[in-house]
């Protein structure tokens, strides 16, 4: 398998472009692709609505909530670090969650919570972006394959997961790949010069939305990349003239510029330069299977390990996926594929290669970055169904007289296998699709990337038992400030001051503190690790035999012993 030469070298023969036609189960759903579109809009919608709120919100969420209300004040600037897109949907949602639940909610018992409402965007668009991965695999790998990607991210558990969160992540993917189908069409459309402008502005629109999601653009050039390595072509690659590029590039840009024009303030360029100045900034760190590594893009080629993103591939995927995957993705590196599909096979190689190899070094990860990731995995774990679909049908064959039997047969096997088990995976995994791991990962939830697992799951509750006990002006320590703000307002405790354990050193004595297991920094690990020692926990929110939170007592020890309260954390470690 030789990835760089295929890179560099290969080159699509597109000379027929329309995709695989039968007479099939599969010919016969093309044609009902209204209705397949509907119906898979409408599963992955109810997974990804289903008990939205049961995870409290985390910080970045909160920060989310705290700029809407900057918003509806017209002030604009706040949280500047992420494009307006997503917080102006948000501020739609939230407005008319509020409405509804003054209308008619409460008294029908049908409200609808806050986390409810800033997550609906992102659930809703995440349902819809099967839409564009069955229309572009369609155009690319065929029908029947972009049928099976769809709905592995209907019902993906990595996909669930991050559209139930309120990420820009969800919305860069939804554009990034609409975006990808409509340049495609607009390449297709070569006999209708009036049409194949339209489409390419369109996709200029959709590329300029991409950006005003998340300020990475370097999906836009490797959709140009593909189409250049994909070698001239009449009938689907032709070069375009000016009057196009200048019509894509101009929709394009106006579009970042009418969606996004917050970025033109002043004031938002005084928080970007604070916040790139690192002003903002408290903790360092990534917690990986108990290991702190530094997660700073100033650390690259260090910081986290460049197994990252593989590891996390080898255990939160459920394990026919997995294999699926890795089977499809030999198929596509180590074959051309046939002319209806030599384009598709290209992409694939194109998107795996400058995703996989690249992210591993970059010293910041997360795992939410990989939702940009999934739409490809889905359509290579697609093709590779597909293959073994067709090794079961081989052997069944041999023992089998009629062929079609024996094409039904391995495709019931298959689709149970590969789809229908991966679906209950994700349902079975609900409300917490973070927290499911595979077999090869031990089930061991909030091992491997607490943080994102995690998501600070749990604090909620933890926060609930704070305002419940805690004294009159308590002084609570935690990691979370904007969490911990949110909801002691919404639980009637503004009277609790919130201090921040990872600074150099807190302006009160804390009477409790908020300890996350994916809160571990490099300026609080001996801190956390003191308390966990020597201070009683007196709550905990534990999920799958993991704990999430937990609230200590900073009065009594273990052995249930008063002591005089230090000046700070750090002091009291040594006492």
């Amino acid at each position: 398998m030789q990835i760089i030469e295929d890179l560099k070298v290969s080159r699509a023969d597109t000379r027929l472009a329309k995709v695989e036609t039968d007479r099939s189960f599969f010919s016969a759903l093309e044609r009902k692709k209204i209705l397949v579109i509907l119906s898979l809009v409408a599963l992955a919608l109810s997974v990804r609505l289903y008990h939205l709120d049961a995870a409290g919100l985390a910080e970045d969420e909160t920060n989310k909530i705290f700029a809407l209300r900057s918003y509806a004040e017209g002030d604009f600037a706040v949280n500047a670090e992420h494009p307006m897109l997503m917080k102006m949907l948000c501020l739609a949602s939230v407005g008319g969650a509020k409405l509804w639940n003054e209308a008619a909610g409460e008294r029908l018992s049908l409200g609808i919570s806050e986390e409810s409402a800033l997550r609906f965007p992102n659930s809703l668009f995440g349902a819809l972006t099967v839409i564009p991965i069955l229309l572009l695999g369609a155009a690319l790998v065929g029908f029947r394959a972009a049928l099976i990607a769809s709905v592995l991210w209907a019902t993906g558990l990595h996909a669930v997961w991050f559209n139930r969160v309120a990420k820009e992540d969800t919305l860069l993917v939804f554009f990034m790949m609409a975006g990808f189908y409509l340049y495609n069409r607009a390449k297709e459309s070569t006999a209708d010069i009036e049409r194949q402008e339209r489409y390419y502005a369109l996709a200029g629109v959709s590329f300029g939305l991409m950006l005003c999601s998340k300020y990475f653009p370097h999906y836009f050039w490797l959709n140009h990349l593909f189409y250049h390595l994909a070698g001239y072509d009449s009938r689907n690659n032709r070069p375009v003239t000016r009057r196009v590029v200048m019509k894509y590039l101009g929709a394009m840009l106006l579009t970042f510029i009418v969606f996004n024009w917050a970025l033109l303030l002043p004031q938002t360029w005084d928080y970007l330069s604070a916040y790139l100045s690192r002003e903002f900034v408290t903790h360092h760190g990534y917690l990986m299977m108990d290991t702190l590594y530094a997660n700073d893009v100033f650390s690259t080629p260090g910081g986290t390990p460049w197994y990252f993103y593989y590891l996390f591939l080898g255990v939160k995927t459920p394990l026919p996926v997995l294999i699926a995957f890795l089977v499809g993705a030999v198929e596509v590196f180590r074959y051309r594929g046939e002319r209806t599909v030599a384009r598709g096979y290209l992409f694939l190689r194109l998107m795996l290669f400058f995703w996989l190899f690249p992210m591993a070094l970059i010293g910041v990860k997360f795992l939410r970055y990989t939702l940009a990731l999934m739409p490809i995995i889905y359509l290579t774990a697609a093709v590779g169904i597909i293959v073994l679909w067709r090794m079961i049908s081989s052997v069944l064959e041999k023992f089998l007289i009629k062929r079609r039997p024996s094409h039904a047969l391995a495709a019931c096997a298959a689709a149970s296998l590969f789809i229908i088990a991966p679906a209950i995976t994700t349902i079975r995994s609900m409300p917490y699709p973070s927290l499911f791991v595979n077999i090869l990962g031990g089930r061991r939830a909030g091992y491997f990337f607490p943080h994102d697992e995690f998501y600070d799951l749990g604090a909620r509750e933890s926060i609930q038992y704070i305002a419940e006990h805690a004294p009159e002006r308590a002084v609570v320590a935690s990691e979370i400030p904007g969490v911990m703000r949110y909801y002691l307002s919404r639980y009637n405790r503004a009277d609790i001051r919130s201090e921040i354990i990872s600074r150099p050193r807190l302006s009160g004595n804390p009477d409790l503190v908020l300890l996350q297991s994916g809160r571990v920094y490099f300026e609080n690990r001996e801190d956390v690790d003191s308390i966990r020692r020597d201070f009683r926990a007196v709550q905990s929110s534990s999920y799958d035999g993991a704990e999430a939170s937990q609230v200590f007592d900073m009065g009594e020890t273990k052995q249930a012993q008063v002591i005089d309260r230090p000046q700070s954390l750090s002091d009291r470690k040594n006492q």
